[in-house]
């Protein structure tokens, strides 16, 4: 009997200390954390203060209404402090979300703007963060127009606003470099019609004209292609006696694309003779109106 007394003990202990905690518990872990975690942000320690600020979340139900919205401001601006950006616009974009009209919610906005734009990569890369900043910039300026943080947000639009415009341009230049010269042509113009501040008009507009007048040489190189197609499909013809129907459709797309490219290209040398005018006026006899002299003959 004592044995069996013996070994029941230790259930009974273990059972005791497992029982989930008490009210009353939960609240003094809530007040704990909050202090601890709102003593090592404004000690700098920013990972630890984010470990301890999720910790606190935790027990979110035992936390005031102010001090909820101040762990979530608050943790982030750690992400911010810490130069995480990619969670900072997590958290900021939840924040907001949140409190719109918190006094907080201004410089949330700020930072918001600035964390769009240091995720963005450089130029020869994909720039839909660099977009997003924009368009987080633009609206910060629509709802805040008499912030202290204007022109630091304005600043971030032009930089945004610039590394697009390179972007677009050296997509150009690599259609131009690999013989896409239609589509080089319409980036190109693109940029002088949208992002003119950000770049060398006179090149551009020069590149643009350019790729305009080379286009008749990619035209060719797509009829050229084409017209083989099509001699493929002729010589099926003489074999196929059930799918005549077929193969006498795909000729006839196939020379829809080559009537297609025949009249990109004309309208293209239109088109460029008519930009070189505009240029001639604008920008004089420079040396890349001279250049283009070349191209046009």
């Amino acid at each position: 009997m004592k044995k069996i007394l013996l070994s029941v003990i230790p259930l009974i202990i273990i059972v005791a200390c497992s029982k989930p905690p008490t009210e009353e518990f939960r609240e003094r872990q809530a007040k704990l954390l909050y202090k601890e975690s709102l003593t090592l942000y404004e000690e700098g320690e920013y990972e630890d203060a984010i470990l301890k600020f999720k910790e606190v979340l935790k027990y979110i139900d035992y936390l005031a209404p102010e001090q909820i919205k101040e762990i979530k401001y608050k943790l982030a601006l750690s992400y911010y402090r810490k130069e995480d950006y990619i969670n900072a616009v997590i958290y900021l974009e939840d924040f907001i979300m949140y409190y719109p009209k918190a006094e907080e919610t201004e410089y949330a906005y700020y930072i918001l703007v600035d964390s769009y734009y240091h995720i963005a990569p450089d130029a020869y890369r994909d720039q839909t963060y660099t977009k997003k900043a924009i368009e987080k910039a633009k609206e910060f300026i629509i709802k805040f127009p008499k912030s202290n943080y204007i022109n630091k947000v304005k600043a971030i639009l032009d930089k945004a606003l610039m590394k697009i415009a390179k972007h677009q341009y050296l997509v150009a230049k690599f259609y131009e470099e690999y013989g896409y010269h239609y589509s080089a042509a319409r980036r190109y113009k693109d940029l002088l019609i949208n992002n003119y501040e950000y770049i060398d008009e006179e090149e551009v507009a020069f590149r643009y004209i350019k790729n305009l007048f080379l286009t008749r040489r990619q035209a060719e190189g797509e009829i050229y292609k084409y017209m083989e197609m099509i001699e493929v499909v002729r010589e099926k013809l003489k074999e196929e006696k059930e799918e005549k129907d077929k193969l006498n459709n795909r000729i006839k797309f196939l020379k829809g694309q080559i009537e297609r490219w025949r009249r990109i290209y004309r309208e293209a040398e239109e088109e460029a003779k008519e930009a070189m005018r505009k240029y001639l006026e604008l920008y004089g006899d420079n040396r890349y109106y001279k250049e283009l002299e070349k191209w046009k003959n």
